[in-house]
């Protein structure tokens, strides 16, 4: 291995492209990097370094280090049963910028890691930007890898691949316009020659290469290419939302909200889990901007007023942490205030969206060019006196089932008021004497919070409702794209689950499984197996079932969404709606969403 030169190789086209920000010579970088893989990476005089050629060709520097170690055979545990790994680190630099090969699997990602820390502080990530504006053309991309920034676990998948001639022109401008671009296979230079582009992780591949020469002038063209100019570019592919890596432009905030404890990661800690449970059951926040993407947060326990909390954004490598400029407890209930703070701690938890167009999802805030979209199916409700704020019934605090329809609730008002024979949203109404069969499905696994079934006109209606309580009942509240974006991926995620199933079945098989769970026909008191025989005995011939969701959130006032003209607000929340409802025509239901009637 001490002999290796540069003819004896053929290396795959995969390299790290760094920015070389001081003009610092070759020989140093080359050096650094070796040092951290030594040291850093592995524990000192683990690995075998031999010695380093170097030499220049066509002005760039090439350096070439072997090196070798010994590792446990991954077929056993005996420690004295050993491998012997042989492999080569190569630096090629030219003007600003300077590109590493590493045949080690998974070294690449390791030394990236390292940029712009003490062990590399002269080699920095090349911008996104500047690598999108050199190696992206929409027209050329051949293959697409796409990661959702919907939040995991909702009805849209968390990540995707697309392939084919000219992948941009068969994006979805509505539907993936909840997607990123993490990863492009595209065709560049006059040659049409593909590459692969990670720009996240400053990575550029091609495939195997049959000889030194045809590597090294692989490399020196991207090298030229870098040094060519400093142009950038944002936003390659127009259709996707963008990440971005400073908070120019951001302000307004508007809406703030957790993400669902019941559709979170499966590797996500228990205690993130129960402290997003408590606040999900407990706080409710308003949001009012301060200054540019700064914002305060007034936070009510129980509908109680606790205190307010101002936040400052802070972004470094896309990466984005919250600030707490300061907390203003109510008095006595600073302890209660600083339970709801602590979520601040985990953005990875939290979505906020601003009217400059910015969302804030999984620990990345991205602007995205929402779409013209309008939703004109909402049906408005006034809910009488029953309490909009309020989702379930509640003694002592606690949940009770058994009281619903005794209270006013949200549960509450469908148990007493809930009617399916209307054929159109014009024609909705609800009733003082329900007719049909209702089954509340509250609790882990729910299909629904209840579950209506009725005929009407010669068509049996099975109704799954879905049930949010308004973050607030003042007649000032704004739009919420939070209040509706848990309850719609719910909604949607439930139907798609039991369409696969058999919705009937499905149901039916949940129902007989459930405990303590209330039933009603005609108003009156039944047992849940009743309902099961009314479900088992239904006609599943789509031309005699009708299947339909039902989204209730009061937090929507008729006369603020109807205003609502050319806002980026009223764009968000439209472009949630018409997505999900898409999603749900496309399982061959209708999708109703009510909100609160002011009129």
């Amino acid at each position: 291995m001490h002999d290796i030169q540069k003819e004896h190789l053929s290396p795959f086209f995969s390299i790290l492209v760094g920015l070389n920000k001081s003009y610092c010579a070759a020989e140093i970088l080359h050096e650094a990097v070796m040092k951290v893989i030594n040291k850093e990476i592995y524990n000192e005089g683990e690995i075998q370094e031999y010695l380093t050629s170097s030499e220049i060709i066509n002005e760039a520097s090439v350096l070439i280090t072997p090196y070798s170690i010994s590792k446990i055979p991954s077929w056993t545990k005996r420690s004295d049963i050993q491998d012997i790994e042989n492999h080569v680190v190569l630096t090629v630099s030219l003007g600003k910028y300077a590109a590493f090969y590493f045949s080690e699997k998974g070294m690449k990602d390791s030394v990236r890691s390292f940029f712009k820390s003490p062990s590399l502080e002269k080699l920095h990530p090349v911008e996104i930007s500047h690598l999108n504006h050199l190696f992206i053309n929409e027209d050329n991309i051949k293959m697409l890898w796409l990661l959702g920034i919907h939040g995991k676990n909702t009805f849209k998948a968390d990540s995707k691949v697309l392939g084919g001639n000219s992948v941009a022109e068969s994006l979805d401008p509505l539907e993936d316009q909840s997607y990123m671009m993490s990863e492009v296979r595209t065709e560049i230079g006059k040659n049409n020659k593909t590459i692969g582009l990670n720009p996240f992780k400053s990575s550029i591949w091609r495939g195997p290469c049959k000889d030194w020469e045809t590597f090294e002038k692989n490399v020196i063209e991207i090298l030229d290419t870098l040094n060519s100019n400093n142009q950038n570019n944002s936003t390659p592919i127009g259709i996707l939302a963008s990440p971005i890596n400073d908070l120019n432009g951001v302000k307004d905030a508007y809406d703030f909200s957790v993400i669902d404890p019941d559709f979170v990661s499966y590797e996500i800690s228990t205690t993130k889990i129960d402290l997003l449970r408590k606040i999900s059951s407990k706080y409710k926040v308003e949001v009012t901007p301060i200054l540019n993407s700064s914002f305060s947060l007034k936070v009510y326990y129980e509908n109680l007023h606790c205190g307010d909390i101002n936040v400052k954004l802070l972004i470094k490598e896309y990466e984005i942490s919250f600030s707490i400029d300061s907390q203003n407890p109510v008095a006595q209930k600073k302890e209660i205030l600083n339970n709801y703070a602590k979520v601040l701690k985990f953005p990875e938890l939290i979505k906020c969206w601003y009217e400059s167009g910015h969302a804030i999802v999984n620990s990345w805030i991205f602007k995205t060019d929402y779409k013209d979209v309008t939703y004109n199916g909402f049906i408005w409700a006034d809910f009488e006196n029953f309490n909009i704020c309020q989702e379930k019934p509640l003694v002592a605090g606690m949940l009770d089932l058994s009281n619903i329809g005794m209270q006013k609730s949200l549960f509450c008002w469908v148990k007493n008021r809930w009617n399916s024979r209307w054929d159109s949203i014009e024609k909705f109404n609800t009733t003082e004497k329900p007719t049909g069969w209702l089954y509340c499905d509250d609790g882990a696994g729910e299909k629904a919070d209840f579950i209506h079934v009725d005929d009407y006109n010669d068509k049996t209606i099975v109704s799954l409702i879905h049930i949010k309580a308004a973050n607030s009942d003042s007649n000032k509240r704004r739009v919420s794209v939070g209040a509706h974006d848990i309850v719609l991926s719910q909604a949607v995620k439930n139907l798609r689950y039991s369409n696969r199933k058999n919705l009937i079945q499905d149901l039916t098989e949940r129902a007989s499984t459930s405990q303590n769970k209330m039933c009603w026909q005609e108003n009156k008191p039944i047992q849940p197996s009743d309902f099961i025989r009314k479900l088992s005995s239904l006609n599943t011939n789509p031309n005699k079932l009708k299947t339909r969701v039902i989204v209730i959130q009061p937090h929507t006032i008729k006369s603020y969404y109807t205003q609502l003209q050319g806002n980026n607000i009223k764009r968000q929340l439209d472009v949630l709606l018409v997505s999900s409802d898409n999603a749900i025509k496309s399982s061959g239901a209708e999708f109703h969403i009510i909100g609160f009637n002011d009129d």
